[in-house]
């Protein structure tokens, strides 16, 4: 079985691909380009799968991401439109039908991210049968780390904190990564989408043994998946 990461990055997608030996990774401009690789694969993404609805203005995973992260990243789990919102040609037009829906407008950060969210629905609307699942890197840390981490991973020494992490789980893999970040154009993707994508991978490989939140599973688009190390 193949394993893949899968993060948002400048020029696109982080993709790291796990084979049965050695990592390896690629940044594609579209999903569409590993379409063939994500039918054959479990795959984990840090991006929204299902939108919020009238019923639910906010989704019962992204509530329990912010609470499992609380009190310093919640704010790292931003809310997910409606659907019509998302699919809306201007952000004024967005944030009118989502606070006719959900009673709130779209900060500009989920508004710029709209795009990929898109992607991801229609890639699962041509594929249904694709294993993606949604995921969020800082729940995974956190999870790994066994407490809150201390340190934004945009910073240096959050990128430190997070390799070391990973490094402890699977240190035969780990200058794979750091090569990766040290030959990749920032133009194309930040250190922090190649270690979120990597992180999202390693854990896809524990497919079998991957809690979810909110504990009680809903559907596959009301869940964020992270592995809970013993």
């Amino acid at each position: 079985m193949r394993y893949l990461g899968i993060d948002g990055c400048k020029a696109g997608w982080v993709v790291w691909l796990l084979n049965g030996g050695t990592p390896s990774f690629q940044i594609v401009t579209s999903l569409s380009n590993i379409a063939d690789v994500l039918t054959q694969s479990r795959a984990l993404i840090d991006i929204p799968i299902g939108f919020s609805d009238s019923a639910q203005p906010d989704r019962l995973c992204d509530k329990a991401a912010r609470k499992f992260l609380a009190p310093k990243r919640g704010s790292s789990v931003f809310p997910v439109p409606c659907k019509e919102a998302a699919y809306a040609e201007t952000y004024q037009q967005a944030c009118q039908i989502n606070m006719e829906q959900l009673g709130k407008k779209l900060s500009k950060q989920t508004w710029y991210i709209l795009p990929k969210v898109r992607e991801v629905d229609a890639l699962l609307r041509q594929y249904p049968k694709v294993m993606l699942r949604e995921s969020h890197p800082e729940v995974v840390f956190k999870a790994l780390n066994k407490q809150p981490l201390s340190h934004s991973k945009k910073t240096i020494e959050g990128r430190e904190e997070r390799l070391t992490i990973l490094n402890h789980y699977c240190p035969e893999w780990i200058s794979v990564l750091t090569d990766s970040i040290e030959q990749t154009k920032r133009s194309e993707a930040q250190p922090d989408d190649l270690i979120d994508a990597f992180a999202l991978m390693f854990i896809a490989s524990k497919w079998l043994q991957l809690s979810t939140l909110p504990e009680t599973k809903a559907s596959l688009d009301n869940e964020i998946v992270y592995w809970q190390a013993n």
